[in-house]
């Protein structure tokens, strides 16, 4: 379905191989965009563009987001390809999930490196390149309700995905650096409006969580279950979209209502 107007839009998405990254290129190739996709491993993405079918109208890049340099090399290969950069769509993210008593500093450095300083240097790169071409663009940044709300670590029975203390601080900060950008960087001579959603729990559907756990969450949330990768991909395209040219410096929280009590 083409959901928005983003016919010849071309996209930059970071962590195009995980599975909001996928879903996303998916629908985003179904409506007509073309894809700059940045992933740490060619492997991973070469294998999901073949399985998912992305063809001609999309991009591969092996890139490591904490590396200015690799993501100045991704926009330009996507400029050569493409000649412009509509929307950039910071998607990667990364977490641990043991005990905050056992957490490293290597663990620490290495979520806040991805999660938080991947996104600044993104945006930065990003922002350099509207600010010189004059080019309009959008920015949507991928947080989690998380960083809103603390993890109810009761409804982790048979989980062993148990959210971390500084995975929550990251996307707490990707909320506030949205609000930043989206008025320093208009201040700053970019045209460019910067949002973000802030995704609840994600079924999912290859490694399912457990029974229990998904019982303990539907119970907590209003509309009684977790939510399908799809239900993501709308509202940033959303964003990216005309029909969103107002919106400027807001955070989407797509939880089912978990926050809201």
């Amino acid at each position: 379905m083409n959901r928005y107007d983003i016919n010849d839009f071309v996209i930059l998405i970071t962590g195009a191989a995980g599975q909001l990254g996928q879903a996303t290129v998916n629908t985003a190739i179904k409506s007509g965009a073309k894809l700059v996709c940045i992933d740490l491993c060619l492997d991973a993405l070469n294998e999901v563009s073949q399985k998912n079918g992305w063809g001609d109208n999309v991009v591969l890049c092996s890139a490591d987001i904490q590396n200015a340099q690799d993501i100045r090399a991704a926009i330009s290969l996507g400029l050569e390809r493409f000649g412009v950069i509509d929307a950039l769509i910071n998607n990667a993210g990364v977490s641990v999930f043991s005990p905050w008593q056992e957490r490293t500093e290597k663990d620490f450095d290495w979520v806040s490196g991805v999660n938080l300083k991947g996104t600044f240097l993104c945006i930065k790169e990003y922002l350099n390149y509207l600010i010189k071409t004059k080019h309009r663009g959008s920015i949507v940044n991928v947080a989690s309700f998380y960083g809103v709300i603390s993890p109810d670590p009761r409804i982790y029975t048979d989980c062993n995905r148990r959210n971390s203390e500084v995975y929550g601080a990251t996307k707490a900060g990707i909320i506030q650096m949205t609000k930043y950008f989206a008025v320093n960087g208009v201040l700053d001579g970019a045209n460019v409006r910067v949002n973000g959603i802030a995704p609840g729990g994600i079924r999912n559907s290859s490694v399912p969580q457990g029974e229990d756990f998904q019982r303990l969450y539907a119970d907590r949330c209003p509309l009684k279950r977790m939510a399908e990768t799809e239900e993501m991909v709308g509202p940033m395209l959303f964003l990216i979209s005309s029909d969103s040219s107002y919106i400027n410096g807001h955070t989407i929280v797509i939880d089912g209502g978990m926050t809201a009590w």
